[in-house]
């Protein structure tokens, strides 16, 4: 009777286990969620990189200018 009750204990935690697991996704589906992920992230760097060039360039053309205007008034100066 104890190795019938152990048995049977043993199979509903095997089935309990087994029951909880996670369930195997067809390969449709992981592409599907891989591009999504992928897609997002992609946006994510591109807009990113976006805002980095504009401030960066909003940044170096005002020194270029600042430069141009400078040494136009030193040339001005000069005459």
């Amino acid at each position: 009777m104890k190795k019938v009750l152990t048995s049977i204990s043993a199979l509903c935690l095997v089935a309990l286990l087994n029951a909880c697991g996670e369930k195997a996704m067809d390969p449709a589906a992981v592409q599907a969620k891989v591009d999504s992920m992928a897609a997002s992230k992609i946006e994510a760097a591109s807009a990113t990189a976006i805002s980095e060039c504009e401030t960066r360039m909003a940044t170096e053309v005002k020194y270029k200018t600042d430069s141009l205007v400078n040494a136009a008034q030193m040339a001005n100066a000069a005459l």
